[in-house]
């Protein structure tokens, strides 16, 4: 066997992590045929399939499921390298600006901005806890963390993923509406029109609180104070709630890094990006809606203010 490309693994690693073929080739800017292809390529030079190709899409075979840590961990070694190249051929000082949601930055911001910190003296963060929409190109902050559908055209961003919602309320109040439903409330955004959730799924509840954080929503919705609609990340891992099924899910909202675009040019601001774009990797299915229960998980009830 000759030395395995490091490439064909990362290709065969952006397709796990994108969830296709075609979305690993946009990830990486190829043809989608050039993902295939190397990964193919990969696949003989092992002996060993590493997908089941099917009309649905690629799953991972036992093999490949075998390796994926593996391969997981020699990316985060390549990415390391990197860094510490950047960091070796620029002095890595001054201010970074960040602005993300409260929620945002308790929950996932904040194991990878402690690390951060460690691993980078030399970097202040200065953090902006707002949904406000920043100007980055008039520096009224350097990087932003957003829920959004429509980023700006004028500045550098990266989708992470979709922030995933889902309807939650605690057991009790689940079954006292399965009983008697005129006794169970919402709980909703100040101003504005009825949300779909309520008009299509629960036509005639009333509205008992309107609200204007999504923290105290989920501090609602927790003490069973009514429905609400919660980014699966906080819904997930609140032991007190559970998702209820409705007929008609509302879509969920991209997850986008916001840059200035002096990230081209600016060590520390790249160096912050690519870390944090690590840090929040692991979190990605809880992010996603994929891991319901998620207060059950060790990986995540640590990060989970209460």
């Amino acid at each position: 066997m000759q030395s395995i490309n490091w490439d064909d693994l990362r290709y065969c690693l952006t397709v796990v992590r994108e969830g296709s073929v075609s979305a690993a080739s946009r990830r990486l800017d190829v043809n989608h045929t050039t993902v295939s292809r190397r990964i193919t390529a990969l696949e003989t030079e092992l002996h060993a399939k590493l997908f089941d190709r099917s009309t649905t899409g690629w799953l991972l075979t036992p093999f490949g499921e075998g390796i994926l840590r593996a391969i997981e961990a020699m990316d985060e070694d390549v990415n390391a390298i990197r860094r510490q190249a950047t960091a070796d051929a620029q002095d890595l000082r001054g201010r970074i600006r960040v602005t993300a949601p409260d929620t945002c930055i308790q929950r996932l911001l904040l194991p990878g901005l402690s690390d951060f910190a460690g691993r980078y003296p030399e970097i202040e963060i200065e953090l902006i806890a707002s949904d406000t929409v920043f100007n980055l190109a008039v520096h009224e902050a350097d990087m932003a963390f957003r829920a959004t559908d429509d980023p700006p055209p004028n500045v550098l961003g990266t989708r992470v993923g979709t922030f995933a919602v889902a309807v939650y309320g605690t057991p009790t109040l689940i079954a006292q509406l399965q009983e008697h439903p005129d006794s169970v409330g919402a709980i909703t955004w100040t101003g504005g029109n009825m949300p779909q959730w309520i008009s299509r799924c629960f036509p005639g509840m009333k509205v008992r609180y309107f609200v204007n954080s999504l923290a105290i929503t989920h501090d609602l919705a927790r003490a069973g104070m009514g429905l609400a609609l919660l980014p699966c990340g906080l819904g997930d891992t609140a032991p007190e709630l559970q998702r209820l099924p409705v007929d008609h899910g509302e879509p969920g909202r991209g997850f986008w890094v916001l840059s200035h675009i002096d990230l081209r040019t600016t060590a520390r601001l790249r160096i912050f990006r690519d870390f944090m774009l690590e840090a929040i990797a692991p979190h990605l299915p809880l992010i996603e809606g994929k891991r319901e229960h998620a207060w059950r998980d060790p990986l995540y009830a640590a990060n989970i203010p209460r």
